[in-house]
């Protein structure tokens, strides 16, 4: 290489090497930038020491979020709510919005039955966000930890995501979600130790809860039901379309979860239940892990107790198509000791149907309810006998 290509190739070395400088340069600026801008809650007041209320902070995050279209940081720490914080929509909001957390935790002082964090929806509200993982430590004396509600026909909370969600010791529900709030996943969360129901999803005044997932959640520990799916105009009804996959249901001291309506085209996939109805014997024939009307489908559950009263994996009132495929009910200790575990109680009206598919755990039923039933290599006790997973049988309860 004579001198001049040497000193030209040098030149080019020296141009790519400012141009990149100058790009890393370029990139460090934006960042420095968007991190000047990202708002966080400290920018609306919060102190976050654990003792100071920062209730007012939290609202006005949210507000601000909502109206902005941006998403407000919470860093990690201890922020004190003595008063419900939230959001009450003021006109439709549209673009992406809501919290992004970093292992905060909200300490509930709260004292007077009154939600923790509420959003409600008197307009169209979509694309909510509360992921990152925050913490919601109820009193005891407050109401629900999360509350999302949007009353009437033509008011919709909806299209929204909660990831890394815990909520512990609420005086209520850990998670209420209520009226016209739908098409929403709740991933990878937490409720425990809740006064009421670990999470409740409630049909109300003429507003349905529906088209909802819920992922790798887990309902342990609370003081009724761990999730339940209900109406609250009437005794009956409630929302029908709520997935659940994966996941765990333990210690409630009633039903792991509870479907009012049945599970419509839903399913339960994946979950495992242990030691829940905690409030009875071990064997109580009312007993169970879930409970449905009308008809439910479950692909892949376990269930297994102990101590705790549920006999079985899946009673119910059924009077529609319910399968229950490569499910099991196990037992030890004294619910071993009672020989009345079984993987399903069979009870209903004429139409019902319970199809039971590579299952374990046996069943039993409501003798002369008319609910008919067929068992495709399944194993465990019958009031046929003993089922065999070489062989299908079938009959009429």
């Amino acid at each position: 290489m004579d001198r001049r290509s040497f000193l030209t190739r040098g030149s080019g070395i020296a141009l790519a090497g400012a141009a990149t400088t100058a790009v890393l340069t370029a990139n460090s600026s934006r960042a420095n930038a968007a991190a000047k801008t990202t708002p966080t809650v400290f920018d609306f007041g919060a102190v976050g020491d654990g003792s100071t209320d920062d209730s007012d902070a939290f609202t006005k995050a949210l507000y601000f979020a909502a109206q902005n279209g941006v998403t407000v940081v919470v860093p990690g720490g201890n922020y004190a709510i003595a008063k419900t914080c939230g959001f009450w929509s003021q006109g439709d909001v549209g673009a992406a919005w809501g919290l992004q957390c970093q292992g905060a935790t909200l300490l509930s002082r709260i004292g007077d039955g009154t939600d923790v964090m509420q959003l409600q929806s008197s307009h169209t509200v979509r694309y909510f966000r509360l992921t990152g993982g925050l913490s919601i430590k109820g009193s005891g004396g407050d109401g629900n930890g999360l509350h999302v509600v949007s009353y009437g026909g033509d008011k919709f909370f909806y299209n929204f995501l909660i990831d890394g969600l815990s909520v512990e010791g609420a005086g209520l529900n850990g998670a209420l979600f209520e009226g016209d709030v739908f098409e929403f996943t709740v991933a990878n969360s937490y409720f425990q130790d809740n006064h009421f129901n670990g999470m409740t999803l409630a049909n109300s005044k003429g507003g349905v809860v529906s088209t909802v997932n819920l992922n790798n959640c887990f309902f342990n520990q609370n003081h009724n039901i761990g999730m339940a799916c209900v109406d609250f105009d009437s005794q009956w009804g409630g929302p029908t379309d709520v997935r659940v996959y994966g996941g765990y249901a333990r210690d409630n001291q009633n039903y792991g979860f509870w479907y009012n309506n049945g599970t419509g085209q839903a399913a339960i996939h994946q979950v495992g239940f242990e030691n829940n109805c905690r409030s009875l014997s071990p064997g109580d024939p009312n007993g169970a892990h879930v409970f449905a009307y009308v008809s439910v489908k479950m692909r892949d559950c376990a269930g297994y107790n102990q101590g705790g009263g549920a006999t079985y994996l899946l009673k119910g009132w059924f009077s529609g198509a319910s399968i229950i495929d490569g499910c099991i009910q196990g037992a030890g200790a004294a619910m071993a000791a009672t020989g009345a575990s079984r993987l399903v109680h069979i009870d209903g009206t004429r139409g019902g149907n319970v199809l039971m598919s590579g299952s374990g755990g046996g069943f039993d039923t409501n003798p002369g309810c008319g609910v008919t039933w067929q068992a495709n290599g399944c194993g465990g006790p019958s009031p046929v006998g003993d089922l065999d997973v070489t062989r299908s049988v079938s009959g009429t309860a």
